[in-house]
């Protein structure tokens, strides 16, 4: 069932658009996606988007098909979307300030907007994959699941109690960062989710699932063989299909 944030019921605070928050000290960016019908009375899951290496908010906020890693043009109205930018076009994470710019994000959109806060959702390609990481290993209070896209733990992974489900989609080809960094990722949530080393196939892109994880919190992993360093074409109707079942 949904849960209601704070901003059900009132008037939306937050359009379309580029908004500022101050964390650690530092005015930081992120840019809002609200749907055209949107309902103060009906809560919505809320996706994170995170850049990569390099790059913007602006440019997975975007336009047209690939916004949001493709997951805008797949969930249309049915969802809110938030991207964050990162300092200096990346997510070191330094001492976890990004974490905590992105924790201080989604409580003022919880306020300003109807979030569903049992599903907040991240996902993220390259750097991005590696603060949807960070984000999943110590932000579980916060993020019901994440969705790394040729991610790894270089932005940290912090111990916490709390746990998320996670799909993890990794490159055999990925020169950038390569496929063990992804399979360490992996076995973190593995372990912390209590999960078997025995898996079984969904979809239909090669994706396996782990047996046996703890109640909720299941972890997928999309291995594949080519595509190198770049999101696949499968990648948001994979991610889609997960985020559903919660």
């Amino acid at each position: 069932m949904p849960s209601a944030s704070a901003g059900c019921g009132s008037a939306a605070q937050f359009a379309d658009g580029r908004y500022t928050l101050t964390s650690d000290g530092q005015t930081r960016e992120f840019w809002v996606d609200v749907p055209s019908n949107y309902d103060p009375s009906k809560p919505l899951p809320l996706i994170v988007g995170l850049h990569w290496r390099g790059g913007q908010a602006t440019d997975v906020y975007g336009t047209g098909d690939g916004a949001f890693y493709g997951l805008k043009k797949l969930y249309g109205d049915s969802a809110l979307f938030v991207a964050p930018n990162g300092l200096d076009q990346g997510w070191a994470n330094t001492n976890g300030r990004d974490e905590r710019f992105i924790r201080a994000m989604v409580d003022r959109l919880k306020s300003g907007l109807c979030v569903d806060v049992t599903r907040v959702h991240a996902t993220g390609f390259s750097f991005g994959g590696m603060m949807s990481n960070a984000l999943g290993c110590h932000a579980g209070d916060v993020f019901r699941a994440v969705a790394p896209i040729a991610g790894s733990l270089w932005s940290g992974c912090e111990d916490s109690p709390n746990t998320v489900a996670a799909i993890l989609i990794h490159s055999q080809a990925d020169s950038v960062v390569g496929y063990q960094f992804g399979e360490e990722a992996r076995n973190k949530y593995i372990a912390k989710n209590q999960c078997s080393s025995t898996v079984r196939s969904i979809g239909t892109n090669g994706c396996v699932e782990y047996q046996g994880c703890s109640a909720g919190h299941p972890v997928v992993w999309c291995g594949f063989p080519d595509g190198g360093h770049w999101p696949p074409e499968f990648a948001p109707r994979e991610i889609k299909s997960f985020f559903d079942r919660f």
